[in-house]
């Protein structure tokens, strides 16, 4: 079992659709039960810088199942870190990457990147809601 085209065409349509309500250009990537890239969009406007963060943080959640978040190991400023996988806290939410389960399985993930960390959240979750 693994996401499909047809699935990771879907996952990422509904991303697409919740970024727009929040007005919020991102780059989303699924990935499959390997890790391997399914699909990837950049939406209109989104920041360049952040196209591979969306496949690090799918692939991050995907290996361990569970979401990915940037952990500042360098003491600088955003996007100084590295892609650390963290268990997630109850009610704490996600951090921009959801794991895609089917029966039970952990079958791909999804991971967004490109706005402000609660709206990376927001849609990953919206987007892995259409799985």
């Amino acid at each position: 079992m693994t996401v499909s085209l047809e699935d990771a065409r879907r996952i990422i349509a509904a991303g697409e659709r919740y970024a727009i309500h929040l007005g919020q250009p991102v780059n989303i990537a699924v990935v499959d039960h390997a890790g391997i890239l399914v699909a990837h969009v950049r939406m209109d406007n989104a920041r360049l810088r952040t196209a591979d963060i969306s496949v690090e943080r799918a692939c991050a959640a995907r290996v361990a199942a569970l979401p990915a978040r940037l952990v500042n190991h360098a003491g600088g400023g955003p996007g100084d870190g590295e892609w650390d996988v963290v268990p997630a806290q109850p009610g704490s939410g996600l951090t921009g990457a959801v794991p895609l389960r089917r029966d039970g399985l952990i079958v791909g993930a999804v991971g967004v990147s490109g706005g402000p960390t609660p709206h990376d959240e927001a849609i990953a979750r919206a987007a892995a809601a259409a799985f």
